[in-house]
């Protein structure tokens, strides 16, 4: 007997689940549910199978047209997705992966009221690296942003000191170096300041928070002797990379769509360049990756309909034509490749005998069911459907536990 770790695949998206004792040629597009090999009628309950009848998970198509230009040759395509037969012996897990959220990298850096001497520079650096850069740029990329400031920004108010002063507002020095750093032509695309704005201004204890703009324009009065206000700041910064999609009816599998977030990396530097370890705090927040995209989950689904004889046709002139004609709108309308999926999987084997060497051999298959994150009278259905899964292979002596939400 051998076992392998491959298992082949199949994708279904459940946009409702059967509740009646309906044949699979009347389940509406995306309706889901199990049913018996002895009758093709949806099982509401799968624990109730017969003994020595196999399972089959089934969807109904999304496609609305069951032939090409009417030709009963070329027809079928309506016809409804329907797993292998599922012996409840030989089920060997079911599982669900977690739906998670991309967040965005953050990077918070704070000084105290001493880091900005009078006649000297705050230096900020600022590194962008990932994904994105590297495929807008060939390579990562930073900037240095002073307290200086650029031309563009011209006179602000509490940037020179008067008489007797001996250092800067934190504050006004921070908000000029962001503002140079926020203006630089390379890293611009990938940063801003944090929503709802970026500079936190601490006065005896007390925080106000401004925007960068807020400080420069004078609505924030700067102090003229930080170290006896007890003034410290701060100013954070995100990650805002968009990336270029295009619509359904230019849609190619060959695009690229990006999961990878934007990585901020901050650090505050001395006049020489190098870092400054004697003043300043950096905050690094990475940022998250999504799962399970849209993207991901039409690509998944175009790849079981390849495999159904019911190819994607891309790469022509006429391509959208095409597309139009044998359904494949159909399936592109279905999936919102904007939202985030769940994913239920469903593992099993189907033991057989290879004739030509007369090995006993196991053919592993997993099915992956999407439905969308927020769909939650789908979710709830199909908890229980997995739960009844996992009972009836209890049943006929094959104990597994349904596992919920696995972080991937």
């Amino acid at each position: 007997m051998a076992y392998f770790n491959h298992a082949f695949g199949k994708a279904f998206v459940a946009k409702s689940v059967a509740s009646t004792a309906k044949k699979t040629h009347e389940l509406a597009p995306g309706e889901v549910g199990f049913v018996t090999d002895a009758s093709w009628s949806v099982l509401t309950d799968p624990t109730t199978l017969t003994a020595g009848n196999l399972l089959h998970f089934v969807q109904g198509s999304f496609h609305t047209k069951d032939s090409i230009g009417n030709n009963p040759g070329h027809g079928g395509y309506s016809e409804s997705v329907k797993s292998k037969g599922i012996n409840p012996r030989f089920i060997s897990k079911l599982w669900s992966s977690d739906v998670a959220t991309s967040t965005a990298a953050t990077v918070k850096v704070s000084v105290g009221s001493k880091c900005a001497p009078c006649g000297q520079s705050l230096f900020l650096r600022l590194d962008v690296k990932g994904s994105p850069a590297l495929r807008f740029l060939n390579h990562n990329a930073y900037a240095i942003g002073d307290s200086a400031g650029s031309a563009a920004l011209g006179d602000v108010p509490g940037i020179c000191c008067i008489d007797g002063q001996e250092f800067l507002d934190p504050a006004v020095a921070l908000a000029k170096a962001a503002a140079m750093l926020l203006e630089d032509a390379i890293i611009k695309p990938f940063v801003k300041e944090k929503t709802g704005g970026g500079i936190v201004v601490t006065v005896a204890g007390t925080p106000t928070t401004y925007t960068i703009a807020e400080i420069l324009d004078g609505t924030y009065t700067p102090s003229t002797d930080p170290v006896a206000d007890q003034v410290t700041a701060s100013v954070e910064f995100e990650g805002a990379y968009v990336d270029t999609k295009f619509g359904n009816c230019s849609f190619d599998t060959r695009d690229h769509y990006e999961l990878e977030p934007i990585q901020l990396f901050g650090s505050v530097l001395d006049e020489t360049g190098n870092p400054c370890n004697d003043c300043g705090v950096v905050e690094t927040t990475p940022g998250t990756m999504a799962q399970t995209s849209g993207e991901t989950v039409l690509r998944d689904i175009l790849l079981t309909e390849n495999y159904m004889q019911s190819p994607f046709n891309q790469g022509n002139p006429d391509s959208a034509r095409i597309r139009e004609i044998e359904g494949s709108n159909d399936i592109l309308n279905a999936i919102d490749r904007t939202a985030l999926y769940k994913v239920y999987y469903i593992q099993h084997s189907i033991p057989r005998l290879n004739n030509a060497t007369s090995m006993f051999d196991n053919d592993q298959y997993v099915y992956k069911i999407y439905v969308k994150s927020t769909d939650a009278a789908v979710i709830a259905s199909l908890d229980a459907l997995m739960g009844d899964l996992a009972t009836l292979a209890s049943n006929y002596g094959n104990p597994i536990a349904f596992i919920d939400e696995i972080d991937a």
